[in-house]
């Protein structure tokens, strides 16, 4: 009992260095960068005049009467929103047809990852050729039967529906490993069950597949929400903000606010109000997913 007892602080101390370099990461790279943002925000730097004396809430109080932020937000919605709806709607049917419907296909689903390990930046390289007239496959194809295809990227709704379709092709493989990750947790007596009783497969889906699914699906939801605010890459390469100001979301205004309007701390004010924006969503929705699973 003795050696037990003696061993066990040094597996303590063990586990606390080998826990550091991990704490000193997290540190450096995410909390320090927080806790400069946000203090940055309560100041008045500006790349060209410098430095503003004491700590202020003007930056925020600006936000309220800046009418390209609040133009920026409801960009930033539309897009997120439609490209949250997309990706689940997407990732959940591949992964209910994978393993309900063609369980067989089972070895080629890594082919389904691919759009998922492409970097952003190329993403939106292919797409944005996709999408322009004069080099899109798509639009040549379509000149040989003579149909004109719109140029999405010279409208505005056409700039965000071309911007939600290339990021749900890019994301949608991780709402597919999730969801067939908790397909594979529902039991498949449930499924046998219900089509003994008669049940079609379209009505297991609904009644029973679905139901079940409703904290993975919740939980998706948010980390797509979450990764969808930062929906710069393939803003800044497919559409630049434009067609004028048509896809400038938040944290592309936070950009231009930032690097070329020089103004530090009013570019750290919107990236603070990004943060806490996604914090409630998330607290919001925790909360709803232990409503379900208390249910």
């Amino acid at each position: 009992m003795a050696q037990v007892s003696g061993v066990q602080p040094v597996l303590q101390r063990s586990y606390r260095l080998m826990l550091m370099p991990a704490v000193i990461a997290v540190l450096v790279f995410a909390v320090l960068p927080l806790m400069g943002m946000f203090w940055l925000s309560f100041t008045g730097f500006d790349l060209v005049k410098g430095w503003d004396t004491g700590l202020t809430l003007e930056n925020f109080t600006r936000l309220a009467d800046d009418r390209r932020f609040i133009g920026s937000v409801w960009v930033m919605l539309a897009l997120s929103g439609f490209g949250v709806v997309a990706q689940v709607t997407a990732g959940t049917l591949i992964a209910v047809g994978l393993e309900k419907i063609i369980p067989r296909w089972r070895h080629v689903r890594g082919i389904f990852v691919v759009p998922f390990v492409v970097p952003h930046v190329a993403v939106a390289l292919i797409w944005l050729s996709l999408f322009t007239p004069t080099l899109s496959p798509i639009n040549a194809f379509f000149d040989l039967f003579g149909i004109t295809v719109p140029a999405f990227l010279t409208t505005r709704w056409g700039a965000i529906s071309a911007i939600v379709i290339a990021d749900t092709w890019a994301s949608f493989p991780f709402v597919m490993l999730l969801i067939l990750a908790a397909l594979q947790g529902i039991s498949t007596d449930l499924d046998e069950a219900a089509s003994i009783d008669g049940a079609s497969k379209m009505q297991v889906f609904w009644r029973i597949t679905l139901p079940l699914l409703k904290p993975a699906l919740l939980m998706v939801a948010l980390f797509r929400f979450i990764e969808t605010i930062k929906h710069f890459p393939l803003i800044y390469v497919m559409t630049n903000g434009g067609p004028g100001r048509a896809t400038q979301a938040t944290n592309y205004y936070a950009f231009i606010q930032t690097f070329q309007n020089s103004k530090v701390s009013y570019g750290a004010a919107i990236a603070v109000f990004l943060f806490i924006f996604a914090a409630i969503i998330s607290f919001w929705v925790a909360r709803m997913n232990s409503r379900l699973s208390d249910a």
